[in-house]
């Protein structure tokens, strides 16, 4: 409601905080994390116990249409 959002959202989601603490710390990822962040603005944010129920593709359509609706 207040201030610039860019317009992106990424959700991912992990089994619990101990996979995504795993998989940020992966040599894998931080072998790409320089390309994340020096080419995509943006913060990482983790949240811990969305219920079962919570769907991310759903999640990111209501921001998506909140973003477009004040667009209109």
């Amino acid at each position: 409601m207040e201030g610039d959002w860019p317009g992106t959202v990424v959700i991912i989601e992990f089994p619990d905080l101990g996979a995504i603490r795993a998989w940020y710390a992966s040599a894998a990822y931080q072998s790409i994390l320089e390309l994340r962040t020096d080419n995509i603005p943006g913060d990482v944010i983790v949240v811990d116990g969305v219920g079962p129920d919570y769907h991310p593709r759903m999640t990111a359509a209501k921001l998506r249409d909140a973003l477009l609706s004040d667009v209109r």
